[in-house]
């Protein structure tokens, strides 16, 4: 299947962040889409290049109250992701899985989201917003 994946960061967080959620989702979506990543490449003189993603990953924007919505807007595609506050503020992963399990997904606040699928309807959800600046 050929997904199109997208990448949405509330717009009201400092740049540093907004580097960091986007590494964090990206990673993800390489483990749930391994397909995705492309096989090593050599350089001419021999040095061999990890391979990277196949398709383009765009971020784009929105503000900070859209992204629970967008988030499900999205819960029918293949890959939906959430980088949760409760991961901005968590010591560690098992900190994190508490704080995730202590509340229902209502009750968690999405920084930055990835979602991927069907061209049309990843389009559908967030066609309208804009590349992140």
């Amino acid at each position: 299947m050929s997904i199109k994946p997208v990448i949405i960061l509330s717009d009201s967080l400092p740049v540093g962040l907004k580097a960091n959620f986007a590494a964090v989702l990206g990673m993800s979506l390489g483990r749930f889409e391994p397909a995705l990543v492309g096989a090593d490449t050599p350089t001419n003189d021999g040095v061999v290049l990890a391979g990277i993603t196949r398709v383009a990953l765009p971020v784009l924007g929105a503000p900070q109250e859209e992204l629970p919505v967008l988030f499900t807007e999205a819960e029918g595609l293949p890959v939906r992701l959430a980088y949760m506050r409760a991961a901005f503020e968590a010591r560690d992963y098992e900190d994190y899985s508490h704080r995730i399990a202590a509340a229902p997904l209502a009750g968690h606040t999405p920084q930055a989201i990835l979602l991927a699928g069907p061209r049309k309807a990843v389009d559908r959800i967030c066609g309208r917003l804009p590349l992140l600046r």
